[in-house]
């Protein structure tokens, strides 16, 4: 599930710039959910001292378990 498009940044809410494209955040991984974003705006999400909790849903580990299994069924 995606919460937003590549038109326009969940975090600032602002357009992509010229020649960008936002990227995938994973609010979740079970279920997946997904945010587009600016690079700058994932920063912000993961920020070490201020992280924005409302855009991490996931547990410890959950992002290692979900790309094993991706690459788990492409085999």
């Amino acid at each position: 599930m995606n919460l937003n498009t590549r038109d326009r940044c969940i975090v600032c809410f602002k357009k992509p710039e010229s020649n960008f494209v936002l990227i995938k955040h994973h609010v979740s991984y079970f279920p997946e959910v997904i945010a587009f974003v600016h690079y700058k705006c994932h920063n912000k999400i993961h920020d070490p001292k201020s992280p924005m909790t409302t855009f991490i849903q996931y547990d410890n580990g959950d992002s290692r378990k979900f790309y094993t299994q991706q690459k788990e069924s492409k085999n």
